[in-house]
């Protein structure tokens, strides 16, 4: 809706919303999603409790809203990445940067304390904050179309599918995550998920040796 059409009141309830949200983005981010309730939310957003409920219909489910509106930034950010690569460049390097731009991200872009937020809030029994590993998420499909391309080209091998391979390489991508939160400051993550996707991208690779010699050079 054009915010022009609008009434004073629901340009104020648009308003109410955005404080809402605002507040406990920030709270997210700085004390992850178990050290804050409703109360501290709207204390923050200096609202009624009720006007929360007006907009959303609990906790659980603003935090699964900034989880999920987070990563679809994210992942629009590695898209604009991918697109930004020369069209003739080799699909293993173009692997390997896509693997440097995610570190990347994560860690400088994002940060240790946000990331440590997200896979808590992820880890919830409730179910609801699944963005960051719904198979639909378009990082899988940014890596199950990398995975195409080279299949096609003939530099990886036919054995499985893309999309197989995809959630394989994505699982590993967010189990060099965890450990890196576990870890922290004693792991660099970009030097690691590089290093790491060498050696699954050599299992991959139609042309062993060869591909072994680039990832040296």
């Amino acid at each position: 809706m054009d915010k022009k059409y609008l009434t004073n009141r629901q340009k104020k309830a648009l308003e109410t919303r955005k404080k809402i949200y605002e507040s406990a983005e920030y709270l997210f981010n700085l004390k992850g999603s178990d050290e804050f309730n409703v109360d501290d939310i709207v204390k923050l957003a200096k609202v009624a409790k009720g006007s929360f409920y007006v907009h959303f219909k609990s906790k659980d489910e603003i935090i699964a809203l900034l989880i999920n509106d987070h990563v679809k930034k994210i992942d629009t950010d590695y898209q604009e990445y991918l697109n930004s690569l020369p069209p003739d460049m080799p699909i293993s390097e173009v692997f390997l940067a896509f693997i440097g731009k995610i570190a990347d991200v994560l860690t400088e872009a994002i940060g240790y304390e946000k990331m440590r937020n997200l896979y808590r809030a992820s880890l919830a029994k409730d179910g609801k904050s699944n963005a960051v590993i719904d198979y639909n998420r378009e990082l899988y499909i940014m890596f199950e179309n990398l995975i195409e391309k080279g299949i096609n080209e003939g530099a990886f091998r036919p054995d499985f599918s893309p999309e197989e391979l995809a959630k394989h390489f994505v699982t590993a991508y967010r189990g060099l995550v965890f450990q890196w939160c576990i870890l922290y400051p004693n792991m660099d993550l970009k030097e690691q998920a590089i290093q790491h996707f060498k050696i699954l991208l050599l299992g991959i690779s139609n042309n062993v040796l060869q591909a072994d010699q680039n990832f040296k050079d």
